[in-house]
């Protein structure tokens, strides 16, 4: 659902790289972990993206790949890269009452974990609340990496340099690995990673955590987190707040999987992972985000001078090249006589300027920055893509429309079928062109029995991708009690 599971040329470039990266050069070691796979993210994004959009029309080489056979389907790549990280386990005694998670969680650790030594990680520093927990620590990278003593890491790096220079001298030749390019990139890159892996684990020694919480792997810190978490055999969560794809697992090497609902385990389940790693706790970023409209819709359409006898249409858009011109153009071919308005929240990386429709009466932009809840709850329908915003909208049952433009390819954003997923769960009605929206619109605007239905195929959809929306921060609070003490014993 969340992308397919047969292997496509993308994958297939990516990820054979990936997998020689790692068979090369993981007897490296740096601070207990294999340095290949602590820059694996940096690797694949940016290193690789130029090599890999300029091959994908190279039959020669995606032949010799497929011949290989390593990877047919996700699953392969998914536990071959997952598993094969060279760690030597060192005996920590952690803190019972520790735990070490991102501050993406912090409205669920200050009402949840008030009884715990919680530590909170970041990039970079937040508001704190007024009444903080004697027993609560922040953690900021962008601070600690400032202040890391240089001294102490040459040393370190003067013998990775060495074991580097080694291992390129006996490289084999490789259609990719022997070039100038790799070369220059892995003699820059490792240098960085050192302040990186060495504050990583510094900071796991400090608190010893009992278990390490995480939402998403693909990140540098997520990617290193995951590794000591296996040096120091602490227990280490994947608890999404975004929705999953294969981009952000691989390599997974998370013990749990906190995921949203059955959809999502499906997925996973999919990918080979087993179904006792995979526990269904619903999302606290969705529990706690979830508010009450400050305006009424009579005050929200006037701030918005929509007129009374209007439609509300969101459209929350997604930073995709060559795409959003094409729903632009759509909503341009809305008659303004016809009773709809669109109120338009762009995604904050979203590059496209929306010129021919800015001076349209029947469309408004709210600000990137403005309340999510408060857009959502005034509207009569959402368009999207494939946005988080579709759960969220579904959660206050506004029913979609999902807007499928042609979206070209696109390393990072566009590669497979994950910008479908909406589709393939019928969470809403499909529009793929402007005839398609008119007619849906029109519905909308005409037949009370096309929203109620549409509501109904909304509640279907969110039943598979959300559990227990209400009990969701007690459920993740006693699985992380239940797995503490079970990894204490």
């Amino acid at each position: 659902m969340f992308g397919e599971n047969e292997v496509n040329d993308y994958h297939l470039l990516k990820y054979s790289l990936l997998d020689d990266f790692f068979k090369y050069f993981s007897s490296i070691i740096i601070f207990g972990v294999p340095l290949s796979h602590c820059l694996a993210g940096q690797f694949l994004l940016p290193h690789l993206q130029p090599f890999v959009d300029s091959n994908l029309s190279n039959r020669n080489l995606l032949a010799i790949l497929r011949k290989q056979n390593r990877f047919l389907e996700m699953s392969d790549i998914h536990q071959k890269l997952g598993k094969n990280a060279n760690v030597n386990t060192v005996n920590l005694k952690t803190n019972r009452k520790a735990i070490l998670l991102s501050d993406e969680y912090s409205s669920f650790a200050y009402e949840q974990l008030r009884e715990y030594d919680v530590t909170l990680y970041g990039v970079i520093s937040k508001p704190l609340p007024a009444e903080k927990p004697p027993t609560f620590k922040h953690y900021y990278f962008r601070n600690v990496l400032m202040k890391v003593n240089n001294q102490v890491l040459n040393k370190q790096q003067r013998v990775l340099g060495s074991q580097i220079e080694e291992a390129l001298k006996l490289l084999p030749a490789h259609y990719y690995l022997s070039s100038q390019h790799f070369r220059q990139w892995l003699l820059k890159a490792y240098k960085g990673v050192i302040k990186w892996v060495y504050m990583l684990d510094q900071l796991i020694l400090k608190t010893k955590p009992s278990v390490i919480i995480c939402p998403s792997e693909a990140s540098i810190f997520g990617t290193i987190l995951g590794l000591l978490a296996k040096k120091y055999t602490i227990p280490f969560i994947n608890m999404p707040l975004l929705l999953i794809g294969d981009q952000p697992l691989i390599p997974s090497r998370a013990d749990y999987y906190f995921v949203w609902g059955d959809n999502q385990k499906k997925f996973l389940q999919s990918r080979n992972i087993s179904e006792t790693k995979i526990i269904k706790t619903g999302n606290v970023k969705f529990y706690y985000e979830r508010k009450p409209a400050d305006l009424t819709k009579e005050e929200f359409m006037k701030t918005w001078e929509i007129p009374e006898n209007h439609k509300i249409i969101g459209f929350t858009t997604q930073p995709f090249p060559n795409t959003n011109d094409q729903i632009e153009r759509w909503i341009d071919s809305v008659p303004k006589s016809f009773p709809v308005s669109f109120i338009v929240k762009k995604h904050r990386a979203d590059q496209h300027e929306y010129s021919i429709i800015q001076n349209n009466e029947n469309v408004k932009f709210v600000p990137a920055d403005y309340p999510l809840y408060e857009f959502l709850h005034h509207l009569d329908a959402l368009m999207t893509i494939s946005s988080n915003t579709a759960v969220e909208a579904a959660l206050l049952n506004k029913p979609l429309l999902i807007l499928q433009p042609n979206i070209p390819y696109h390393y990072k954003l566009s590669h497979n079928k994950l910008n479908s997923h909406l589709v393939h769960a019928e969470a809403g009605e499909i529009v793929n062109d402007e005839n398609s929206l008119k007619e849906n619109l029109y519905q909308l605007a005409s037949d009370p029995e096309f929203t109620l239905n549409l509501q109904k195929k909304l509640q279907v959809f969110l039943s598979h991708s959300l559990s227990a929306f209400e009990d969701s921060p007690a459920i993740v609070k006693s699985k992380l009690q239940e797995i503490i003490s079970t990894s204490s014993l």
